[in-house]
């Protein structure tokens, strides 16, 4: 057993950290993301999203791939940035990646997003939200609209110097 080996079982150990259905559960409901979904559309998040545990320097998104899913930090922070440059950090009960989502045709991610602070990430792949109810992914459209309202209210404030 090589040295490489050992690393690499030791990390795929810590990559399978499994949680429970009803901590999945718990946890949505105390994200301001998930406030206006009911019990039933958590149920439903919980079972197509996954989850898991994310180690500081973690890249979980690389600038120029395609995106296939996009992400809710469920704990922890992680770190926005385009060619090296830091764009924002974000925090517990904050997504990114939804603009893979919200692209009509195949979108390739704007940025790459790192992890600085040992974090918890929900996953949700756009071919499982596809199958979703119509409700669940009525609830995800109007989440991601005033987030991202919010997020062009900021960058507009920004560029006019208020």
């Amino acid at each position: 057993l090589d040295l490489a080996e050992v690393f690499r079982n030791e990390r795929l150990g810590a990559e399978r950290v499994t949680f429970a259905d009803s901590d999945k559960f718990e946890t949505l409901r105390k994200l301001p993301f998930f406030g206006n979904f009911t019990d039933a559309e958590l149920w439903e998040v919980a079972r197509i999203s996954h989850w898991r545990a994310a180690a500081i320097g973690e890249v979980l998104m690389k600038e120029g791939e395609p995106g296939s899913f996009f992400c809710i930090l469920a704990e922890g922070e992680v770190r926005v940035s385009r060619k090296g440059k830091t764009l924002t950090h974000l925090q517990t009960g904050e997504c990114f990646g939804e603009m893979a989502y919200l692209a009509k045709d195949e979108q390739l991610r704007g940025a790459d997003v790192t992890v600085t602070k040992e974090s918890r990430i929900i996953s949700v792949p756009m071919q499982k939200l596809a199958q979703a109810s119509d409700a669940c992914r009525s609830k995800f459209d109007r989440a991601f609209l005033e987030i991202l309202v919010e997020r062009l209210t900021l960058a507009n404030a920004r560029l006019s110097g208020v």
